[in-house]
């Protein structure tokens, strides 16, 4: 049986997070900050649809958020540029919806998750650790390249965030 995260039957997760809800909660914080605020979006799809069309979205020059929304092609020209034009708003949102699941998550002592809040909390997970990773400059081995007590913190909670990831995944399988 899994510390954090335990079969709950039909695909659901029982999930507890007590002993780490303030040191996710703090990282929590801070991917909330870099997605910003939730975007207005028009409820006919065709209108979402237009919205999106209209403006450019410039690829994020912010190595955080370059990771977290990834390029769609490698060749960064106009094939790149369109897939990020129609794809940026609706990641935002998703992940967005999966930070929101994660923070209810914290703020429940134990809960069951349904096998679509699962997923959402382990989309958080993953962005949380790609955060902490990218600004850790951690390397594909895993290395630690911190130059101070506030990085080995970090680390240390990115190593946690990937413990938790492999937990999540072994309680759903």
């Amino acid at each position: 049986m899994n510390d954090f995260f335990s079969p709950a039957g039909e695909g659901s997760v029982e999930a507890d997070l007590t002993g780490y809800t303030w040191r996710i909660m703090l990282y929590l914080d801070e991917l909330d900050e870099l997605l910003g605020p939730e975007p207005e979006i028009p409820e006919h799809p065709l209108d979402a649809l237009a919205q999106e069309a209209e403006a450019p979205v410039e690829r994020p020059e912010d190595p955080v958020m370059a990771r977290l929304l990834p390029e769609g092609f490698l060749d960064q020209g106009e094939g790149a540029d369109a897939f990020r034009q129609f794809t940026h708003r609706s990641l935002l949102v998703r992940k967005r919806a999966d930070a929101k699941v994660m923070r209810e998550l914290l703020t429940d002592v134990v809960r069951t998750l349904d096998p679509a809040a699962a997923r959402q909390v382990l989309g958080c997970l993953n962005d949380l650790r790609l955060m902490l990773g990218t600004r850790l400059l951690v390397a594909e081995q895993g290395e630690f390249h911190g130059e101070d007590l506030t990085d080995l913190a970090a680390y240390q909670t990115y190593l946690l965030l990937g413990w938790l990831q492999e937990e999540l995944v072994d309680a759903l399988t």
